[in-house]
């Protein structure tokens, strides 16, 4: 139940806040009304003053004419009638009529009125007024005389005020009877409806407004203040919603804050709330863990400069500075540190800790996040570390030694006045890894991989670094090269580490280096210069035989550079279609005829003429691009016989020699056939002359791939053969059909005998074997006379005739075919 004495208060206030409203209403009305009788005392004040001199003038010139003849007859009786006139006009105290000479005619007078008000009289229509009027007459206008009057403004004054204190008065009277029915009227109609509503308003509880206790009169139904009401009712119908969703809202917010509470509780990371000095106020439970305590200790109250490592403690003062002078407001900033803390348990470990102000409070405070990354900053160790070694040897791969080298080169730029030394790169590359790799398997290379990069870390130093680069290739830097000799010296050491052989799963291997090496500043001053010039210098020891060392000069620099402009001249060529066929006979020894050709390739290139095979050949070996060249020789080869056999030449077989890449490395097989398909051309007329020391590199996978090409119905012709020392038993075990005997034995058959005698084993050998024999580089008739006799099957060489364009070699066969018919 209410309390009554509160009730009663209550209505004492409603009953001064009404008499305080009448108040105000009666005042505000009676203001009004003596504003606007103000309004209408001044209006008529101003047409009292514009009245005045109207009715002076209008009387005036009522009587003008009079006083006209009176002044120019010299009529004293017609001057004295006109100036009686004029105090017809009750504020006319004085009148005098004189004639042109200023003598006066007629003059009357009386006392103005002494008024009590002259000042008020003086304010609202100043001193009396006099009118001095001159009198005219004829057409001239000449001046006969004046006529001069004075004006109590004393008197009007008295009658204008009397008549305002009338206006006012009854302006006043009306107001405060307006105002007094207004107040009654708007009590009556307004304050007590408002009132009554106010006290409904008051009966409605805040902590649970039911709007059904909101009653409307029935008298107020359908006005305004029914209207108030419904639409009070409707906000307290929509308050009470809202309170209900609030009270929803709240107890999840209180569920949430639980929820909250139990994540921050038990999340993996220590969070803290700490003051701007580091002193602990709040914490949960992984702070504990984090930090090492007990169960029984609290971290609260401390600070925490006592969990940090000294070096650590300045960093963390001056962020707790920094982040407090940027005040609480800046709340979106943080602060991240990485910490060493010592646990209580005396164990260091490294903490991230996140600072950030915490908004809206009256004491700064802050929010301390702190995350265990001991493991994590292992693991990203150990992550730098694979980034920057080579997984298979765990050597320093080649970002690694760029940084080493590019770090020594600094030290020798930043003393160059007082350092003399210089730094070398050697270069490695193993020779014939590729065979190993591709013969006994990648899981046989891997490991020889790493035995060979262990041997190295014994060979190098404290001071030098070996790294791998990829592949076969390993680098060992020297920073700081005393002698060039010690570079020398480590090679030879590289050398002989590397002779002995290698015991990789039951085999026995061995693998030579073929080293460049290149030294600072001399031959380079960056890692991409000296990089370039130490494989420069590798590829010329690699050239050279393998198995030894060479320093980078000038020389190789512009060798690489001739074969620089050789790989992108070949590449020209192979776009603009410079290259083209020659053709060099093949003569049956026993029939004289011609019995097949040999394809050999010549590159023409615009403005220089023809370029040497022994120039071009190498270098599109080692760049990779005689797989397309030997394509195109096949391809051209297979279109050259369709052509000739339109024209109805004799048939005859064309050797294409295959480069080791093509057939090692190459899908040759794949590719011969597809082109034997797209041309139509007879897989008999094509013989393939591989060379004898590309077979026995790896002669399992050599006569793998002369079987299938072999089935495709190919003949294999072995070329220079004599030079590669193989033996009769593998020579036995391939497909081969011929061979063809060196021209280094043939050159000098008929002078040196051992010549003359190998020459005669390989005839005889061959035909034991059931091959055919060729001869090639026969250029006398000594020679071709020594071949005929031995037994040789067939020859070839300058004697018969050079190498031929196409259409050149077609008019030879046939003469030689003309001439075989004629003899016959």
């Amino acid at each position: 139940m209410p309390d009554k004495s509160l009730d009663q208060q209550r209505l004492k206030w409603r009953d001064r806040l009404s008499v305080k409203q009448a108040r105000i209403a009666v005042g505000l009305t009676l203001l009004i009304g003596f504003l606007f009788s103000g309004i209408q005392i001044a209006w008529d004040l101003r047409e009292e003053r514009s009245l005045i001199d109207r009715t002076v003038m209008q009387v005036l010139a009522t009587l003008r004419e009079s006083a006209t003849q009176a002044a120019y007859g010299l009529d004293e009786t017609l001057a004295a009638r006109v100036v009686s006139g004029l105090f017809e006009y009750e504020p006319v105290y004085e009148a005098v009529l004189r004639d042109n000479f200023n003598n006066i005619l007629a003059q009357r007078s009386e006392a103005p009125i002494n008024s009590n008000r002259s000042a008020l009289t003086e304010v609202m229509f100043g001193e009396n007024h006099a009118y001095e009027i001159p009198l005219v007459t004829g057409g001239s206008q000449d001046l006969v005389g004046h006529l001069s009057v004075k004006i109590d403004t004393d008197q009007i004054a008295d009658g204008f005020i009397n008549r305002a204190t009338r206006i006012l008065t009854s302006g006043i009277l009306r107001n405060l009877i307006l105002g007094l029915v207004l107040v009654a009227f708007f009590y009556a109609t307004l304050t007590k409806p408002l009132l009554l509503i106010a006290g409904l308003l008051r009966k409605i509880d805040p902590q649970n407004p039911d709007p059904s206790t909101l009653h409307i009169p029935q008298i107020h139904d359908r006005d305004e203040l029914g209207m108030i009401l419904k639409t009070t009712r409707g906000l307290i119908e929509r308050i009470s919603a809202t309170l209900d969703k609030l009270r929803i809202t709240e107890q999840q917010v209180r569920d949430r804050e639980n929820q909250l509470t139990a994540i921050v509780q038990n999340v993996a990371d220590g969070i803290l709330t700490i003051t701007p000095t580091g002193r602990i106020v709040e914490y949960n439970a992984a702070t504990k863990q984090i930090l090492g305590l007990m169960r029984d200790e609290t971290p609260q109250g401390r600070t925490l400069h006592e969990f940090l490592m000294p070096r650590a403690i300045p960093l963390l003062e001056h962020s707790l500075e920094e982040l407090a002078s940027r005040g609480a407001d800046n709340h979106s900033v943080e602060k991240r540190l990485t910490l060493p803390i010592r646990r209580a348990d005396q164990a260091e470990i490294e903490v991230s800790i996140a600072l950030r102000m915490i908004p809206d409070t009256a004491t700064p405070m802050m929010t301390a996040v702190l995350t265990d990354i001991t493991v994590r900053k292992r693991y990203e160790e150990q992550l730098v570390y694979m980034a920057n070694h080579d997984t298979l040897t765990n050597l320093p791969n080649r970002s690694m030694l760029e940084y080493s080298l590019s770090k020594a080169l600094a030290k020798h730029k930043e003393n160059a006045s007082s350092r003399h030394g210089a730094t070398a790169v050697l270069f490695i590359d193993l020779d014939r890894f590729k065979v190993i790799n591709d013969s006994l398997g990648h899981d046989v290379g891997d490991l020889l991989l790493k035995a060979v990069a262990g041997r190295l870390q014994k060979v190098i130093g404290r001071q030098e670094i070996v790294g791998r680069l990829g592949g076969d290739e390993f680098l060992i830097i020297i920073p700081d090269l005393k002698e060039t000799q010690d570079a020398a010296n480590l090679s030879q050491a590289v050398l002989d580490a590397l002779a002995p052989a290698f015991d990789i799963k039951g085999r026995v291997l061995f693998v030579s280096p073929s080293i460049g090496i290149a030294l600072y500043p001399s031959d380079g001053e960056d890692f991409p210069a000296l990089m370039r010039n130490a494989d420069t210098a590798m590829y010329s020891a690699k050239s050279s035989g393998g198995g030894t060392y060479h320093f980078f000069t000038r020389t190789m620099n512009e060798s690489a550079m001739a074969r620089l402009v050789i790989e992108n001249d070949l590449r020209e060529a192979l776009a603009q279609n410079q290259f083209e066929l020659h053709y060099q006979p093949k003569v049956d020894l026993r029939t004289d005829r011609i019995s097949g050709l040999e394809a050999l390739i010549r590159w023409k290139q615009p403005g220089r003429g023809y370029i040497s095979p022994m120039q071009f050949i190498p270098v599109a070996e080692e760049t990779g691009l005689i797989g397309k060249i030997g394509e195109w020789v096949i391809k051209e080869v297979c279109r050259q016989i369709s052509e000739w056999d339109k024209q109805s030449i004799p048939p005859l077989p064309v050797a294409i020699n295959l480069s080791p890449r093509q057939l090692i490395e190459g899908r040759i097989t794949e590719t011969i056939s597809r082109i034997l398909t797209e041309t139509g051309t007879p897989a008999a007329r094509i013989v393939l002359e591989i060379t004898e020391t590309v077979m026995m590199q790896d002669i399992k996978k050599s006569a793998a791939i002369l079987d299938e090409l072999r089935h495709l119905g190919l003949q294999i012709a072995v070329d220079d053969f004599g030079t590669g020392y193989s033996s009769l038993a593998y020579l036995k075990r391939l497909p081969i059909n011929t061979i063809k005997i060196d021209r280094s034995f043939v050159r000098d058959v008929t002078i040196d005998t051992d010549d003359a005698a190998i020459t005669r084993t390989i005839i005889l050998m061959g035909h034991n074997l059931g091959l055919n024999v060729i001869a090639e580089g026969v250029e006398t008739e000594e020679q071709m006379a020594f071949l005929r006799e031995s037994g040789c099957d067939e020859v070839q060489g300058f004697l018969i005739t050079t190498p031929q364009p196409a259409e050149e070699i077609v008019k030879h066969i046939l003469r030689i075919s003309a001439n075989a018919e004629t003899e016959l």
